[in-house]
């Protein structure tokens, strides 16, 4: 490993044909390893800009998180890793896909709910998307939106329908990631012959169109995530990110 920074890192960058990373944590988590890293100004103004100290935290703790999955992917120290983003749209530079600066071959993404972080790392496009299973009904308006006759049909005849909806959304949200789809297009992506959730932890769930899919439920099932990659993305080890925080201490 590589202390020479206070950080730990992986001791040479992996192999050809490495797997792309894919992790979620909790805020609290990683937000200790924010001082073993610089957010770039645009990053630092934008997080400045929101009120509510809870989402800046989650902000600050997904822009952490994701130099931290590269860092681990590419076998350097995350405090050399420069993040920038761009909207297609709008052409801004404080929000939209997110870039290696310097790295233009890997892919990164990155994803933040209430209390909860993840990001992705690996050759080419990769997505992750992380969600909060809450206590809700299913939004019906809103499952018509998203889900194709078939997913639909399904959710509505599961035990859980708004759960059941959540896994769909999260697997299509890597997507949109990835460029496989658009928000708009999301009831054209039929998702529906991929394998249910499998327990808790990093499950693969199948491939559509040559993207393959990762599940993951949090011990508790309050949390639910998904990433996509050409190549079928891994989950990074329970233990790596505090072996990480404890060695920048």
């Amino acid at each position: 490993m590589d202390r020479t920074r206070g950080t730990a890192v992986l001791d040479r960058p992996p192999t050809a044909g490495a797997r792309p990373l894919a992790v979620v944590r909790r805020t609290a988590e990683v937000l200790p390893l924010a001082r073993t890293v610089a957010l770039t100004a645009v990053e630092t103004a934008r997080a400045e800009q929101i009120a509510d100290p809870a989402r800046r935290d989650d902000y600050v703790a997904a822009h952490v998180l994701v130099r931290w999955c590269a860092a681990r992917w590419l076998g350097v120290p995350p405090d050399r890793l420069v993040i920038t983003q761009s909207c297609p749209d709008c052409g801004a530079d404080d929000h939209g896909r997110p870039a290696l600066e310097g790295y233009p071959e890997l892919g990164v993404s990155l994803s933040h709910t209430g209390g909860a972080v993840a990001a992705a790392a690996g050759p080419g496009p990769v997505g992750i998307d992380v969600e909060h299973a809450a206590e809700r009904p299913l939004d019906l308006r809103v499952a018509r939106r998203v889900l194709s006759e078939r997913e639909l049909a399904a959710v509505l005849e599961s035990d859980d329908p708004a759960r059941d909806f959540l896994r769909h959304w999260v697997r299509k949200e890597a997507l949109v990631k990835v460029g496989a789809t658009a928000l708009g297009r999301l009831r054209q992506v039929d998702l529906g012959g991929l394998p249910g959730p499998g327990g808790t932890g990093a499950v693969p769930a199948g491939r559509w169109e040559g993207w393959h899919l990762l599940d993951w439920t949090s011990p508790d099932g309050r949390l639910l995530a998904a990433a996509a990659a050409r190549t079928p993305p891994a989950a990074a080890p329970a233990t790596g990110l505090a072996a990480t925080t404890a060695a920048g201490s």
